[in-house]
């Protein structure tokens, strides 16, 4: 006999690449054989701004000039839609690729989802011809 079943997965806060989540016993059913297990694993999608580093978050950001002198102030959208207000201190000027860290503002260790991991930005300076 056919039989259709839905098999609900809650993904784990900052679950890696590659965590797997079984489920025992579920698979194909045949006679005098014992069921097979259903193994469902996390793939990771690539982010166009993001990249992931276990609970850490990089991303790239290209400044001009003048912003490498003088400051910069900007707003980044998180993944999960949060706004995120990025300055640097007055008077600090800005190297290439110089990096900023933002303390907690990471993805959810896994097992561990009130803890955070940084969000380092890394900085590309676009020098004028």
């Amino acid at each position: 006999m056919k039989e259709k079943k839905i098999l609900e997965v809650t993904i784990d806060k900052g679950a890696p690449n590659g965590e797997k989540y079984v489920f025992h016993g579920e698979a194909d059913e045949y006679p005098d054989i014992e069921p097979g297990d259903v193994v469902i694993q996390v793939n990771e999608e690539q982010h166009d701004t993001f990249k992931r580093r276990g609970a850490d978050l990089m991303m790239e950001k290209e400044i001009t000039l003048l912003e490498a002198l003088t400051g910069i102030d900007f707003v980044l959208t998180h993944l999960d839609g949060r706004k995120i207000r990025i300055k640097n201190k007055p008077g600090e000027v800005i190297k290439p690729d110089d990096i900023k860290t933002v303390e907690g503002h990471g993805m959810p260790y896994h097992k561990s989802p009130y803890k955070f991991g940084n969000l380092f930005v890394v900085f590309k300076i676009n020098f004028p011809d």
